[in-house]
């Protein structure tokens, strides 16, 4: 059944942000904070953990601007954050005692990416890197208690960005953008003609690239993916080409020979301003955040068709907890999406001077 736009409505008062954060029941074991890359009002880059209530529990600082956080369920109240690419680090933070507790640098020949990934056993630590001389996308195999280098398989392609853990436990599927980048030349992009984005799958077990699809543009950089529980693969691209060319930005992928793009009108993807950033699925409802629309998409992953859009300006990181969706934005605000209930006012924490990164996640506590 086709989704009806009238049933998602945004918005959030503080009550409400405090009781989508909130365990959904009294039997829930651990209670749950947010985890997300920041700036304070100087510029100050840190990663932050906030509670139910909208507070911040602890903030630590970073040494550069940070891009993903990565839960450890192992480890309740820690998590890994990692650099935006082309740096070299990652830490271990533990928010409960707001401190780093381990450092993790990338070997001296690659960069980080700003993405990771832990095996279903929480054994291995996968991370998206670049052998920036050899200009070759890496999957870097860590152990997840020492943060040794065990094995490096090639990500197959240039640029990898997002990976996620397949529902088999056994396949990592992986964002290959196809940008060129080299820390010498920080956020440059080296090859945009030449570029060659693909979605790849990778068996964990041998680093075997089992396959791979290209977007129908090579200039549509596949960078950020979600991944639903039956197995279907939803990603976001930013086109690098001319601004007049519009390009589908959303793709999904379940077993077919070819990405399938999510189809909607020109006026819309105008909109979103040839770049996407966080995807978040829930059952049969695909949420994009658009920052340079200043904007939420939402999709219809049935029909695969666009639903509507919310405006957020400077929109930034999505998370879901207790069966609801959280959106970030660059100002330092959180809102809450509800299918059925509207909710008046916002959910404005600027008087805590935080500005949400592209990304964020939720970690148990205890």
């Amino acid at each position: 059944m086709a989704i009806n736009r009238r049933q998602f409505i945004l918005g959030a008062s503080q009550a409400a942000l405090a009781a989508w954060l909130l365990p959904a029941c009294t039997t829930q074991k651990s209670p749950q904070w947010l985890v997300s890359t920041c700036n304070d009002q100087q510029g100050k880059n840190m990663a932050a953990a906030i509670n139910s209530q909208g507070k911040i529990v602890s903030t630590v600082n970073l040494p550069a601007r940070g891009h993903d956080s990565l839960a450890m369920p192992h480890k309740p109240g820690h998590a890994l954050v990692f650099a935006r690419r082309p740096d070299r680090f990652a830490v271990e933070i533990d928010f409960i005692n707001g401190e780093i507790v381990s450092h993790i640098h990338s070997q001296s020949d690659s960069h980080f990416y700003g993405h990771g990934v832990f095996s279903k056993d929480h054994q291995y630590l996968f991370t998206t890197e670049n052998l920036y001389d050899k200009k070759r996308g890496l999957i870097v195999v860590r152990d997840a208690k020492t943060y040794q280098v065990l094995e490096r398989f090639d990500s197959g392609g240039v640029g990898p960005h997002e990976l996620m853990l397949m529902p088999d436990g056994k396949t990592l599927v992986i964002a290959n953008g196809g940008i060129e980048t080299h820390p010498n030349r920080p956020r440059e992009k080296l090859n945009l003609a030449e570029m060659q984005p693909n979605l790849a799958y990778l068996d964990i077990a041998s680093g075997k690239v089992l396959s791979r699809y290209a977007p129908p543009d090579n200039q549509l950089s596949i960078r950020h993916l979600t991944v639903r529980a039956d197995g279907a693969v939803f990603a976001g691209a930013q086109y690098q080409g001319s601004k007049s060319n519009i390009q589908p930005l959303v793709f999904a992928h379940q077993g077919e020979d070819s990405l399938q793009a999510f189809s909607a009108s020109r006026s819309d993807l105008y909109k979103m301003q040839q770049y996407t950033a966080s995807l978040l699925v829930k059952d049969d409802l695909l949420c994009v955040s658009c920052p340079r629309g200043s904007h939420l998409s939402f999709w219809d992953t049935q029909n695969r068709n666009f639903i509507g859009q919310q405006t957020f300006s400077d929109v930034s990181g999505l998370a879901h907890s207790n069966g609801k969706m959280l959106a970030s934005s660059g100002k330092g605000l959180l809102k809450t999406l509800h299918r059925t209930q509207p909710i008046s006012g916002t959910a404005n924490i600027n008087s805590l001077a935080l500005k949400f990164d592209n990304h964020m996640t939720m970690i148990n506590v205890a």
